[in-house]
């Protein structure tokens, strides 16, 4: 099972930070870094196969598929930002990490004004 080995990563990870911590602290954010990185390597490899899926699913959409794209970016802001808020929160700048989630929820209420503007219209329509 992958997760398995992902859990394996993050606990061995965690350890060799902490150990690195107690010799040269600066350094354990480098190993923490590596860690993420290397989480984040494994689970893109599964993000490309739910993409795949969702290809396909789009493919055979009949209705909406103006609104499939703006949903898929919406996904993505959410995921990066939730990813680099904390990443700054693991590096100790929880204050940048709170403007990166503030600029990821702008950033989505941007995409997502076409669809309100559909629901209004629609609504606005069987009024």
């Amino acid at each position: 099972m992958e997760i398995m080995k992902i859990v394996a990563i993050a606990i061995g990870g965690v350890i060799m930070a902490a150990v690195v911590k107690n010799f040269k602290p600066e350094f354990s954010i480098y190993v923490v870094l590596a860690t993420v990185i290397i989480i984040f390597l494994m689970a893109l490899d599964k993000l490309t196969t739910v993409f795949q899926f969702l290809g396909t699913v789009y493919g055979e959409m009949t209705y909406g598929k103006n609104f499939f794209p703006i949903i898929i970016k919406v996904l993505v802001v959410a995921y990066l930002a939730d990813f680099t808020a904390q990443l700054c929160k693991d590096a100790g700048e929880s204050a940048i990490a709170g403007k990166v989630e503030l600029a990821g929820k702008i950033v989505i209420f941007y995409l997502s004004m076409p669809i309100l503007l559909a629901i209004l219209e629609l609504i606005n329509s069987v009024l």
